[in-house]
């Protein structure tokens, strides 16, 4: 009987063994917490990245996402938040015309759909890009007016000048006129001199 239970306990031992392990595993399956879906957490990271003001990151990620997405709406989705960024960060009139572009394709790809899109994105990247324009033009008026003022000094210094050479002129044509009149002095004391 001994040998029975001994034989009995190796057969069932694996069997338990297995078991045991399949029960650690369930465990551990139920105790991982659930993640959203890939494109749902990727969309949330990358309009993070760019309300905390990392463009960078935020345009690579919404790239990604725009690269990697399977339905149409989501990569509709990332293409508005990668034109609000670009947006963002455009410092010349090329890289606004590119943001530009992707917010025209967004909307032509988004159709009559509701606008379901993180309108905050938007909003902030079209008061970034007009503060951004008002700064500009203020330093074009300031640039515009040294010009103007620099101007203004070289016109005072060449009529100054333009007077000086005038009354420069003015006393070489007094001073020809002089040697003229010494000159024929001296021609008539010449003359009265010979005589003699």
């Amino acid at each position: 009987m001994y040998k029975c239970q001994s034989l009995l306990v190796r057969q069932l031992f694996p069997l338990l063994l297995l078991l045991l392990l399949a029960l650690c595993n369930s465990c551990a399956v139920m105790q991982m917490p659930p993640f959203p879906a890939p494109a749902e957490h990727t969309q949330a990271f990358a309009e993070q990245l760019f309300i905390n003001g990392d463009f960078e990151n935020a345009i690579l990620e919404y790239e990604q996402i725009y690269d990697t997405a399977l339905s149409p709406e989501d990569k509709n989705h990332a293409l508005y938040g990668l034109a609000c960024t670009q947006m963002m960060v455009a410092r010349t009139a090329d890289q606004l015309v590119e943001a530009i572009d992707n917010l025209q394709k967004w909307d032509a790809n988004k159709g009559s759909a509701p606008f379901r899109e993180n309108r905050h994105l938007l909003v902030l990247s079209l008061k970034q890009q007009g503060e951004f324009i008002e700064e500009k033009n203020r330093t074009q008026i300031e640039r515009e007016n040294l010009q103007k003022s620099l101007i203004a000094d070289q016109q005072i210094k060449i009529a100054k000048m333009t007077s000086t050479t005038n009354n420069l002129q003015s006393q070489v044509e007094e001073l020809r006129n002089q040697i003229k009149e010494l000159e024929a002095i001296d021609e008539n004391v010449q003359k009265q001199r010979k005589p003699l």
